[in-house]
């Protein structure tokens, strides 16, 4: 009777190391999905028929207000699974956005950079974001449980008025937004959309300014 018992004490640990073992495995090797090609590359219906979106609505003074929805994890089908999305809607006549991405990357390259729909196109709005009235964007960068290549990413979205044959242009507001990775967490954490100050549209028009030689810039948001 004790000889059975102790058979099947050691069946039982033996199945509980190898579990261990592959739940080990599994950890070390496991990574966080790539960009998804194949199901709903539109951002917009995968944002507005997630019935977990959330609504925003910023009041940046001067009649300037934004109308925000975002998804905090996409879903699995959409273009960046589990990453956040976003659509901005501003009120003010603009006619161009403005997108500064501010992260802590291994890559310096990455820590400030001007961000743009596609930009590698030849009718890229770069270094403008996009001409578009709305704005959209779903990021995503690769991962694995223990190697986060950033810890934030924060986006700086503003909504302006550009006029390139004078060479002028006007910033209404922006809002911040973007998610965060951290160690042993298996999924981004959203950051929640809140208002940018004229501070923080000098520091984004210092970056854009060297794409922009001869422009002239106003502000008219949130001080």
């Amino acid at each position: 009777m004790i000889r059975h018992g102790s058979k099947i004490f050691k069946l039982i640990f033996a199945i509980l190391i190898t579990l261990v073992c592959f739940l080990i495995i599994w950890l070390g090797t496991w990574k966080s999905p790539d960009v998804n090609h194949s199901g709903d590359t539109n951002i917009h219906t995968c944002i507005h028929s997630d019935d977990r979106k959330l609504h925003f609505k910023l009041d940046a003074g001067g009649g300037n207000n934004f109308d925000v929805y975002l998804v905090e994890n996409s879903k699995q089908n959409c273009l960046n699974p589990y990453f956040p999305s976003i659509h901005i809607q501003a009120n003010q006549s603009h006619n161009a956005w403005v997108h500064i991405v501010y992260t802590d990357s291994k890559a310096s390259k990455w820590r400030v950079f001007i961000d743009a729909a596609n930009k590698d196109t030849q009718d890229s709005a770069y270094p403008f974001y996009t001409y578009e009235q709305d704005f959209y964007d779903a990021p995503l960068w690769t991962y694995s449980l223990f190697s986060k290549p950033l810890s934030f990413w924060k986006g700086h979205a503003f909504a302006v008025q550009v006029d390139h044959q004078k060479k002028s242009i006007n910033c209404f507001a922006g809002i911040e937004w973007g998610f965060e990775l951290s160690q042993f967490r298996l999924r981004p954490k959203a950051i929640n959309p809140q208002l940018l100050n004229k501070q923080d549209w000098v520091k984004a028009w210092q970056i854009l300014q060297e794409k922009l030689p001869g422009f002239e810039q106003t502000y008219r948001g949130k001080l």
